[in-house]
């Protein structure tokens, strides 16, 4: 079954493929403003993406927990073929 993937979804796919990324980094690869309901929409198609609380410091050295997101082993091979199923149409 070949499933069609947005620009902004393999961009998603290729940035979590080369490692851990930061919520707000991911908006800036994947061109979004809301991130996390990206990633939710990729969980409600197969995918685990775990997401880890790290923690860091605001402009006011307050610590804060924001989350980082990365793929399991299995999301690596499925996210591989879904991209492998559409090679031919990537921009």
């Amino acid at each position: 079954m070949s499933r069609q993937l947005s620009n902004r979804i393999k961009r998603t796919i290729l940035a979590l493929l080369n490692g851990s990324i930061m919520r707000e980094n991911l908006d800036a690869i994947a061109g979004c403003s809301n991130s996390p309901n990206l990633i939710s929409g990729l969980r409600r198609k197969g995918l685990s993406i775990p997401c880890e609380k790290v923690e860091r410091f605001d402009k006011d050295e307050n610590s804060c927990w924001p989350g980082r997101y990365s793929f399991t082993a299995d999301d690596k091979v499925l996210a591989n073929n879904w991209l492998q199923e559409n090679h031919n149409d990537f921009i």
